[in-house]
C-alpha cells in the first residue's frame, strides 16, 4: 500500500485539478487537498482509502461534489477521475523535474511517479 504524507502535503495552496463542480474554486488554493480515488482498482475498500499516488488536487467544492454529490454515474466518475489523475501526473512531473524546489517536494513527486510506472509495468506484464 503506497502512503506518503509529503505527497499529500503537495496539494496545499495548489489549483484544483478535479474541476467537476460548476462553482470550482480553480486556482484559489485555500481549500485544496489531495482527494483520494474512490475506485477499487486504486486500492479503495470499505474503510480503506486508495493509495496516495491515486490522488488529485481538489478544492473543497469539487471534492464534496464528487464524493457526496450523487450526480455522477459510476462510469462518469471513473472517466472524470482518470482525466484529473492525468493532469495530476503532469503536475508531479513538473515538480519532479524542478531542482530548485524544496527537496522533499521533488522526492515526493518522483517517488509517486516511480511507483505508478512500476505498477503499470506489473499490470502490463501480468495482463
Amino acid at each position: 500500500m503506497y502512503r506518503d504524507a509529503n505527497l499529500l502535503k503537495l496539494a496545499k495552496g495548489e489549483k484544483c485539478l478535479l474541476q467537476v463542480a460548476d462553482d470550482c474554486l480553480g486556482d484559489e488554493g485555500s481549500t485544496t487537498v489531495a482527494a483520494h480515488s474512490n475506485l477499487i482498482t486504486h486500492g479503495k475498500g470499505r474503510g480503506l482509502k486508495a493509495e496516495d499516488c491515486y490522488t488529485v488536487w481538489a478544492c473543497y467544492r469539487c471534492h464534496s461534489n464528487f464524493d457526496q454529490g450523487g450526480i455522477f454515474f459510476r462510469a462518469d466518475k471513473e472517466i472524470l477521475f482518470t482525466e484529473a489523475l492525468l493532469r495530476q501526473i503532469e503536475e508531479w512531473r513538473k515538480i519532479a523535474t524542478t531542482p530548485t524546489l524544496k527537496p522533499w517536494k521533488v522526492e515526493a513527486a518522483r517517488n509517486a511517479l516511480d511507483y505508478l510506472i512500476n505498477q503499470y509495468r506489473e499490470d502490463t506484464n501480468h495482463g
